[in-house]
């Protein structure tokens, strides 16, 4: 009955946790961790030898180059790969399945850790309540379904050793501990947190059993013998054996893509490696970018909070996704609690080194990756033996003053628990950007059928939404050439298509019906731009801003930069103290061709009082500049050298910038405020105000890939009188404003 009870309750984790088919539907990075690791799944093949890569991109010689993802055991990613391969091309159908896989694994975690509970508690009412408490929290349901090798597997792999360390343990199996350990390294390499604890002290309790039967009384025969059992014990075995496993495994992910560098990039210089510095702290720069959130009084409690998250049943506490929570007393102090139970809880067990083993495992890994897992709170998932120890203890301690039922009507509530947090979560992400993800995966699918295998596409990135879909558009596209190059310019001229997420009629758009993303063939792109601006009224002219034209039902924002000029900003917005402002040659030079370009240089100052270099310009400067407090109210220009393709040398600079903003100030935004011909058109909330009001950010609605800065705004249908707009810094004051008549009957 408990068994039934659980695949009942694991079986309501599916139904509610995969109820949108065809979306990656959670907020936050969800969907973009996940749609990441559908890449990488996607390109696995033997065409490849096996790499692991995200995407490929194109060289300077238009041949393709990958951007390799290999610091995982391929395992996990074979296994994805295997689920998602009957379902030929159709995208949604895919996710659908990966998902469904990880929710398996899911079920397929709790059904370890309560087989193995049901040993260590010798009762399976027990074993079924405290399984079910456990796997109820707030991170174990909101990524049971997140396809990434590195939580739902590998927690898979880490209970699936836990078992076959009860087996050993109790029954002296250890061949089959052998076999589960290195299949599990296969699936990530979080098992060598269970392995660690569960080695020493093994050792530990083989060091002390060799000491009391130690007859010699000599000193040196007492060190034999306590050596010998250290180097001879079956704990020794285990870990020489899943280290030297674990060794091979990444050695054959280093050598693949070393290879698929073609051997140019060395060894310290691979992704790979470059990942493990990260990881192991061995990174300055990034150790001082992240150096709060790393400090150990920030970093300590954070991890209590998470612990909290880990322990609480979601319909009791629903956390939230913010991670950075140490502020928040109350689940530190739940957090801590809950270890320090579990803790006092193993002095009272039988099956200590198991449990401990259990409960240290968390810890093991967090505090070694810190300058990983302090980033990341998916990592939590791996503090799930604190609760299944602290409540198997607590359930056992209570034993004797529970009848039979009463044991029978915990389970139940258990069970509950379980199914109405698994409901509530299920909800999650049901918002507008759920929507936009959804009707992105048809996009998608028409965007399939007119991109052909071997013919490259260039995906822009203009805001955390696409850059999360963007990664879905790079696994859809297995087989294509995919490039994402943002902010400086790349060779867009190299690609025959281009991804943006802006609808702007013109000859080279080829997926008029798309609603999300749309595609467009780049011959002709920007020539076509500029003629339907030719062709447009101009109903604004702000010099030094923005001019406006009128185009049917759109209005067309046109930066009002010098078209000769060779270098421009890329960013549209007033440049802000702390904020990254870019620069980059325009796309006519690479069009026309260059060589020998030198590091790009910043200054500030105006025309009038004269430049000097910029404040904190680096000894090699790039195409990316940070103002400063020293920059602010100044102007910005940066200029660079190249050869053009006639062999002079040519210096390119920008247009002075506008003033440089205090830190505090908020991105600018255009306001459109449009007055309808008769009120009664309005939206009903816009009434009582007379007129309709859309703002938005200009790279929003900006097509990308022209000459000049530009967005293109859609008007609704109604007849419209009146349209003022303009530009502003939200709290801060105008930057330019317009009012002009309107009249769409016309």
């Amino acid at each position: 009955m408990p068994l039934l009870l659980l695949l009942l309750a694991l079986s309501t984790a599916l139904l509610f946790g995969n109820d949108r088919r065809d979306s990656l539907y959670r907020p936050g990075y969800h969907n973009f961790v996940s749609a990441n690791h559908l890449s990488v799944a996607a390109n696995l093949s033997p065409e490849h030898n096996f790499l692991l890569f995200r995407r490929q991109t194109l060289d300077e010689d238009g041949a393709p180059s990958y951007n390799p993802y290999n610091r995982f055991p391929i395992g996990g990613y074979a296994l994805i790969k295997l689920a998602i391969l009957p379902f030929g091309d159709g995208l949604a159908a895919k996710i659908y399945a990966a998902r469904t896989m990880f929710l398996l694994f899911f079920a397929g975690s709790a059904a370890l850790a309560y087989l193995s509970l049901c040993r260590l508690a010798a009762n399976r009412w027990i074993a079924l309540t405290a399984t079910l408490l456990a796997f109820s929290s707030y991170y174990l349901l909101y990524y049971n379904d997140m396809v990434a090798t590195e939580n739902g597997l590998s927690l898979f792999g880490a209970l699936l050793t836990f078992h076959g360390m009860v087996l050993f343990v109790q029954g002296g199996r250890f061949r089959q501990l052998l076999i589960k350990a290195c299949a599990a390294l296969l699936l990530g390499w979080h098992v060598y947190a269970l392995l660690l604890p569960f080695i020493v002290l093994g050792m530990a309790i083989e060091l002390n059993r060799a000491r009391r039967l130690s007859t010699p009384p000599s000193l040196t025969g007492r060190i034999k013998r306590c050596a010998s059992a250290l180097l001879f014990s079956r704990y020794m075995t285990l870990g020489v054996v899943t280290l030297l496993f674990g060794m091979a495994v990444l050695a054959l992910n280093l050598g693949n893509e070393y290879r698929a560098l073609d051997g140019e990039v060395p060894l310290t210089e691979l992704p790979t490696v470059k990942s493990m510095t990260y990881r192991f702290g061995a990174a300055d720069e990034f150790n001082e970018h992240f150096a709060e959130t790393l400090e150990w009084g920030n970093f300590l409690p954070n991890q209590f909070y998470r612990i909290a998250g880990a322990t609480l049943p979601f319909i009791i506490n629903p956390f939230d996704q913010d991670s950075w929570r140490y502020d928040n007393y109350l689940s530190v102090i739940i957090g801590a609690l809950a270890v320090g139970l579990a803790v006092i809880g193993l002095l009272f067990a039988r099956q200590r080194m198991l449990l401990a083993t259990l409960v240290s495992a968390g810890f093991c890994w967090a505090l070694p990756m810190r300058h990983n897992t302090a980033l990341y709170d998916y990592e939590s998932v791996f503090y799930i033996g604190v609760p299944l120890v602290l409540f198997s203890i607590g359930l056992l301690c209570m034993r004797r003053l529970l009848a039979g039922r009463l044991l029978v009507g915990l389970s139940a509530a258990a069970l509950l628990i379980f199914v109405l947090s698994s409901f509530q979560m299920g909800r999650v992400g049901h918002d507008r950007q759920a929507s936009e993800l959804q009707a992105a995966i048809s996009d998608f699918e028409h965007i399939r059928t007119i991109v052909e295998p071997g013919q490259s596409v260039f995906v822009t990135a203009s805001s955390s939404l696409f850059v999360g879909v963007g990664r879905v558009m790079n696994y859809y596209l297995e087989g294509r050439v995919i490039g994402r190059s943002w902010p400086a310019w790349p060779d867009i001229f190299a690609y025959d298509f281009f991804v943006l997420r802006q609808r702007i009629d013109v000859p080279a758009l080829l997926t008029p019906d798309n609603r999300r993303f749309f595609l467009y063939r780049q011959s002709g792109y920007s020539t076509q731009i500029d003629e339907m601006i030719q062709e447009s009224e101009l109903v604004v002219r702000r010099d030094g801003y923005f001019d406006v034209y009128r185009s049917e039902n759109k209005l067309i924002y046109v930066g009002n930069q010098d078209e000769d000029r060779a270098a421009r900003f890329i960013a549209q917005a007033i440049p802000i103290a702390g904020t990254p402002f870019y620069v980059a040659l325009s796309p006519a030079v690479h069009r026309a061709g260059f060589t020998d370009q030198s590091p790009w240089q910043w200054e500030r100052g105006s025309d009038a009082e004269g430049w000097i270099k910029a404040s904190d310009s680096p000894t090699s400067p790039t195409y990316e500049y940070t103002p400063t407090a020293a920059d602010e109210g100044q102007q910005l220009r940066a200029y660079v050298h190249y050869t053009d393709s006639r062999g002079n040398r040519v210096k390119a600079m920008t247009a002075p910038s506008l003033p440089v903003a205090a830190s505090n100030a908020a991105e600018t935004v255009f306001f459109l405020h449009l007055y309808p011909t008769d009120v009664n058109d309005l939206p009903d909330h816009r009434k009582r105000y007379g007129f309709d009001n859309l703002y938005f950010r200009f790279h929003d609605y900006e097509p990308q890939l022209t000459e000049r800065p530009i967005a293109v705004r859609e008007l609704p249908a109604y007849d419209i009188a009146s349209i003022k707009t303009g530009q502003n810094i939200p709290g801060q004051g105008m930057i330019w404003e317009a009012e002009f008549p309107f009249n769409a009957a016309e």
